[in-house]
């Protein structure tokens, strides 16, 4: 895939998606409206993530929930210096046990990545090769953040896009089951793929969901990312979107 673009040409799931198809390793540098975030990739999945946001620090995700006080996080702050990270001051200092610095490491890692999936504009930039090694990881696959990503998204104008048109019929891609191992679909979500047939078209599939049509649409846009499911229309349309790697059934001539 291309180094390096626009994410309004290139959605920010769809570029995940493949950097998980192809065990890509490497860093992914996001930029808009001067804030930076970069999420560090092993072999397909993000593992690490970065932000310029002062709001994505450490320090306040711990005060929110309660971790540390106003009064720690601000010593631990002024005793940073070059080579020693925040966290390991806390712990240092007697003010945090190392699993709550584990835990805290991986939700804020897990929060920024979900935050970038919000992102509708800015560019991209793919920078290959081993990154440098972290001691705390994420470990959640890359279909399931992207799942968990998108279902945040509220802009209809990329969830329209994805979806598309109520007359667009929608069938189960191959392998759904390598997919599904290990991905916790809400039981609405599991319907709804359990009656895409290759017959029925989003309107049919939004009027027998107990799921709102929004979430419907939502949902169904995060099933084709993510290979459970797929869009039976022009392939045009297909290439369009940056899903190229989505082939037409078997003997469908509208793809």
């Amino acid at each position: 895939m291309t180094g390096e673009g626009q994410l309004t040409e290139r959605d920010i799931a769809e570029i995940v998606q493949d950097l998980s198809k192809s065990g890509w390793t490497g860093l992914l540098h996001l930029e808009r409206s001067g804030r930076k975030i970069g999420i560090t990739v092993e072999e397909g999945k993000l593992v690490f993530a970065s932000s310029s946001n002062p709001d994505h620090r450490l320090g306040p995700l711990l005060l929110r929930r309660e971790a540390i006080t106003r009064r720690q996080m601000e010593d631990a702050g002024r005793a940073l210096v070059p080579g020693k990270r925040f966290g390991t001051i806390l712990v240092e200092g007697g003010f945090l046990e190392p699993k709550e610095l584990v835990k805290g490491v991986i939700d804020q890692t897990r929060d920024i990545i979900l935050h970038a999936f919000g992102w509708d504009h800015g560019t991209y930039r793919l920078e290959e090769g081993g990154a440098q090694g972290e001691s705390i990881t994420l470990n959640i696959s890359s279909p399931q953040l992207i799942l968990e990503g998108l279902s945040r998204v509220e802009a209809w104008s990329r969830i329209e896009k994805g979806c598309g048109d109520l007359d667009a019929r929608w069938a189960v891609q191959d392998g759904v089951d390598r997919v599904l191992r290990g991905l916790p679909l809400s039981p609405e979500q599991l319907a709804l793929l359990g009656t895409i047939d290759g017959t029925r078209d989003l309107e049919a599939l939004c009027a027998q969901s107990p799921l709102s049509d929004f979430e419907v649409c939502r949902t169904l846009w995060a099933f084709r990312v993510i290979g459970l499911a797929r869009r039976l229309d022009a392939a045009a349309t297909l290439d369009d979107d940056g899903l190229e790697y989505v082939m037409p059934a078997e003997g469908d001539e509208s793809a």
